[in-house]
């Protein structure tokens, strides 16, 4: 058998209603009208500690991959493939310095979130649930044992550098406390000691850096995270396309008959153009990462519609894309932007629907993420380093009006169903990239940046033409104000309060202001950067919108469209939520128009500029 890269478990239901994980062969507690499955990447934190999984780990991983399969063919059988999204399978990946007892702990929340706590969602019993783990660390500034493993893993030249340092800034203290150092002697001895503390210093920084883990993270993510993600998709693909095999040559024998079948699954697969598998992601922080990175490697980079720039959304056999939803993404801002550079975009437009959440107020994107990939992203100025999880919308002056839906008004009249989608978004009045911004000039009056001024060179200086952004429904949550839920313990707050900042309503932070969010993130008042899953409207939103997608996300607010709209609009202003539809969303789910035919319109746009 074939070494699996992961470890799979399943969540269950215990005594009153908690969430649990179990073994995958365990009879214990009872699966959700939804089912859900831990999966967790095998390979350990630290290279040494890689061994061989064992025989009932991969058992367990191959009895995990079956149970998923079985699922989704047998939602397939019932719709009988009369669409896209007769069985869906919607995967949640966490981000950079997350625990396993954290990622365990949201994953338990979501299962039971869409279980027990949403209706809408909970009716869809063609849906199955992962969440999926790669091997992320925690931050350990202060852990002693991880500061002496820093030390002991440094090369020898730094670290005979780092204690020649702090040699000399003993040595350097002495001479400051005698006579000695006030002679030419002492100042010349006192400059050769200094030198050499600096460079100590420097090597310092580098322990430091390995202490915050992000590199750390960004490698296993890049080489662990993805590829077993990649992996678990592969093998669930095969499994089903098996089970295809076995309805088509029931009485199939000998190894030769087998690959034939086989062979022609494949085949009626890869010809069915509808009732496939709808994937769909959840990716927060680092997370984003992972996602987009996997679907890279899953495109089919020799696919005729890839060759040609019109990707369409099938990957592998049985797999199409269905809704990518993206909170505190730690990936460039680069990403919505149409570029040569952009190496994302290809991914990203494959999806039938793309959210991001985001907050100008996320100071774990806007220092820490900001300043570990200065060293490492090739970008020749300050501001093209941040972050697509900082970015805010434009018009923020503290009046109820200025949030909602900030683009319904210009949907409804510049987007009429007879003109061309890219005709329309360069008609608009309201396009995302002149209303997209970053705080990145601290100290005067207005320091922003739009999107359309930082990459005018990119689109040549036409602001209003269709780019990769107008594929994304953007909720700014910067001033987002609710109370807190619970679902573990389906528990409320007393108060509204702030969720992922003060919530000051103001048009742009201070760098007041985002010394007091970094001293209430220290101190645990607020999470700056995973607030949107503690918020009560946030989680019906995103999770309502990766499970349900946009159109059945609506009819929980009314079965007409046009009135669910409106009532979304102000349920997001009500919250105090920025929005800014996609054209697609709107053309779609509004006006009536095809999917594929509004995306092949968009792509059309963008390719022509």
């Amino acid at each position: 058998m074939n070494q699996l890269p992961f470890i799979i478990q399943k969540f269950v239901f215990e005594q009153e209603s908690l969430a649990a994980i179990v073994d995958i062969d365990e009879a214990r507690g009872a699966e959700g009208k939804i089912p859900g499955y831990f999966v967790m990447s095998s390979a350990p934190p630290n290279i040494e500690e890689a061994v061989e999984a064992n025989e009932t780990i991969q058992r367990q991983a191959a009895q995990g991959i079956d149970d998923i399969a079985d699922h989704l063919h047998r939602m397939l059988a019932t719709a009988d493939g009369a669409a896209d999204g007769a069985a869906e399978l919607v995967i949640t990946v966490h981000g950079y310095n997350t625990s396993r007892g954290g990622v365990e702990a949201w994953y338990k929340n979501i299962f039971k979130y869409v279980n027990r706590h949403d209706p809408a969602i909970a009716a869809q019993t063609n849906r199955v649930f992962i969440g999926y783990r790669w091997p992320s660390e925690n931050v350990a500034l202060s852990s002693p044992k991880k500061i002496s493993q820093a030390l002991q893993a440094l090369p020898p030249l730094p670290r005979d550098v780092l204690m020649t340092g702090a040699v000399c800034a003993l040595a350097l203290l002495i001479l400051e406390l005698t006579a000695f150092g006030e002679s030419l002697w002492g100042f010349v001895i006192s400059l050769l000691l200094v030198l050499l503390f600096v460079l100590g210093t420097l090597m310092l920084a580098l322990v430091v850096l390995r202490l915050v883990v992000y590199f750390r993270d960004s490698y296993r993510a890049d080489n662990f995270g993805v590829l077993d993600l990649v992996e678990l998709l592969r093998q669930i693909d095969q499994a089903i396309v098996k089970r295809t095999a076995a309805e088509m040559f029931p009485n199939t024998v000998g190894e030769a008959d087998h690959l034939k079948a086989m062979t022609q699954a494949r085949g009626y697969w890869q010809r069915r153009s509808q009732g496939k598998v709808r994937l769909s992601f959840i990716g927060h922080s680092m997370g984003a990462f992972v996602v987009t990175n996997v679907v890279r490697i899953l495109s089919d980079v020799f696919d005729t519609a890839s060759v040609e720039k019109r990707p369409d959304n099938h990957i592998g056999d049985v797999f199409s894309l269905g809704r990518l939803v993206l909170a505190s993404p730690d990936i460039p801002v680069l990403t919505i932007v149409s570029s040569r550079a952009n190496f994302l975009a290809s991914s990203l437009r494959r999806f039938s629907e793309s959210y991001l959440f985001s907050s100008e107020g996320d100071i774990a994107l806007r220092t820490a993420s900001t300043t570990a990939n200065y060293i490492a992203f090739p970008s020749r100025t300050e501001v093209r380093g941040y972050r697509l999880g900082n970015v805010a919308l434009q018009n923020k002056l503290g009046s109820v009006d200025d949030y909602g839906l900030i683009n319904l008004v210009s949907l409804d009249q510049d987007f009429s169903p007879d003109l061309p989608i890219g005709e329309a978004i360069a008609q608009s009045n309201n396009n995302v990239m002149e209303q997209l911004f970053l705080t990145y000039k601290r100290f005067q009056k207005r320091g922003v940046v739009t999107m359309a001024e930082l990459f005018e060179v990119q689109s040549d200086g036409d602001s209003q033409r269709a780019t990769v952004a107008d594929f994304f429904t953007y909720f700014d949550c910067t001033d987002y104000v609710d109370i807190k839920y619970d679902p573990s313990a389906n528990t409320c707050s007393a108060q509204p309060t702030g969720i992922l900042t003060r919530a000051l309503g103001k048009a742009v932070l201070t760098p007041w202001n985002y010394f007091m969010l970094t001293l209430d993130y220290a101190r645990g008042k607020r999470d700056v950067h995973g607030g949107y899953f503690q918020g009560k409207f946030s989680q019906q939103l995103l999770y309502g919108l990766a499970f349900l997608g946009f159109d059945d996300y609506l009819h929980t607010f009314d079965a007409d469209a046009e009135v669910a709209l409106s009532q979304l609009h102000l349920a997001c202003q009500s919250h105090s939520i920025q929005g800014h539809l996609s054209p697609i969303c709107y053309r779609v789910s509004i006006q009536g128009g095809n999917v594929e035919g509004t995306k092949s319109e968009m792509l059309e746009a963008i390719e022509q500029e």
